[in-house]
């Protein structure tokens, strides 16, 4: 193994899991209040007429976020590939990866659509509550996914060593939280922001623990010379 794979692994980790988090804080804040799935198409009317360019650039902030997650994810699959773990392991992480990315990806579009669509007079109310709803509803995906990558992070950490063990036991916690109802659930989501960040600077910080060599591996051993 090279010497530099862990440090780009932990500089890509950093990157990755503090971009995710601010660019997704940003984006919920940029959006500000969001009226919920049973708000009358009249009101959703009046709300994208005076708010749709915050919607807007809410769901670019989100779309930004899903991208800052792709070296997080290639970091914590470094970090694996790194550790005497199991093929699949590495795998696995290349899978929730990519599903944790898309499920952002997609919710970010729905806002960005909204955003778009809101401030047209030409758009029903129909068809905008239909789009509100999309975007205002949670996604089953999205919190398969996020269970998913969390899994990945705990097996790395408690199996593999190859992510610090306060964090694996964090994700466990997480995994069985981001599945249950509103608003644990949602809280849950909002606690993963929180620990990607946190991820992102533990893996910089730390190095991976590598296999202890013996001193008789180490050291040369001394020419014997014989008379």
């Amino acid at each position: 193994m090279s010497q530099q794979e862990p440090a780009t692994a932990g500089r890509l980790a950093a990157l990755g899991g503090l971009g995710f988090a601010v660019a997704t804080i940003a984006g919920d804040f940029a959006i500000g209040p969001f009226p919920d799935p049973a708000t009358p198409a009249p009101q959703l009317v009046s709300f994208y007429a005076a708010h749709h360019a915050q919607v807007l650039a809410g769901g670019i902030l989100l779309g930004l976020g899903g991208v800052f997650f792709v070296p997080f994810g290639l970091a914590v699959w470094a970090r694996i590939r790194q550790a005497p773990a199991s093929p699949l392991l590495a795998a696995l992480a290349v899978v929730a990866t990519t599903l944790a990315v898309l499920t952002t990806l997609a919710a970010a579009s729905a806002y960005e659509v909204l955003g778009d669509i809101g401030g047209r007079p030409g758009v029903s109310p129909a068809a905008l509550q239909s789009w509100h709803i999309m975007g205002s509803e949670g996604s089953l995906a999205g919190s398969a996914s996020t269970f998913l990558f969390l899994l990945t992070a705990a097996l790395a950490g408690l199996g593999a060593r190859a992510i610090p063990r306060w964090l694996a036991w964090a994700a466990v916690l997480l995994a069985v939280l981001v599945l249950l109802p509103h608003p644990v659930g949602f809280l849950a989501s909002l606690a993963f922001l929180a620990w990607t960040a946190a991820a992102g600077i533990a893996l910089l910080v730390t190095r991976q623990s590598q296999p202890h060599l013996s001193h008789a591996a180490t050291v040369p051993a001394k020419e014997v010379r014989h008379a």
